[in-house]
């Protein structure tokens, strides 16, 4: 008789444990439901735009003025990946517009298909625009020209990418 109260007092304990176990792992399952279905709360920034942080203000504007040269006339061009000179660039004035002028030697694509894209990039305040289609010339090298419209100055935009 000692050894069947012993007996049903496992499986009373056993199955209490169990009972508790299912419970425990059942109300950590609601509180995760509702901790993911809860909304993000947003965090506090200190800059309303992203145009105030591009924008420099006159300090900082005057630093980064001396880090990215803006006056240089001529340059050559480079792969980015080997450094393999590749062409040349020149950017000045010519009949009182901006102009970019460059030659270039590029893999030889399908002219009917493909076609080599010139952007030109600012850094600061950043942008970035489309200025057109490379053509080739009778030595099969790209060339590319461009004449700003309307007297804009553009020596900001001091990197090309094609």
């Amino acid at each position: 008789m000692v050894h069947r109260e012993q007996s049903v007092i496992k499986r009373i304990l056993s199955t209490s444990g169990t009972v508790v176990l299912v419970l425990a792992l059942f109300v950590l399952f609601v509180v995760a439901v509702k901790w993911f279905r809860e909304p993000p709360q947003e965090e506090v920034s200190g800059v309303d735009t992203i145009t105030d942080v591009l924008t420099p203000d006159p300090i900082s504007q005057a630093i980064i003025s001396g880090g990215i040269d803006t006056e240089s006339k001529e340059a050559n061009l480079y792969w980015q990946r080997t450094g393999e000179r590749v062409g040349y660039a020149q950017r000045g004035e010519k009949d009182d517009a901006f102009y970019v002028e460059m030659k270039m030697i590029l893999p030889q694509i399908d002219r009917e298909v493909h076609y080599y894209q010139v952007w030109f990039v600012r850094k600061i305040p950043y942008d970035f625009f489309s200025a057109g289609e490379m053509l080739t010339d009778e030595d099969e090298n790209f060339v590319f020209e461009w004449l700003a419209e309307d007297g804009e100055d553009y020596s900001d935009y001091t990197d090309v990418v094609i």
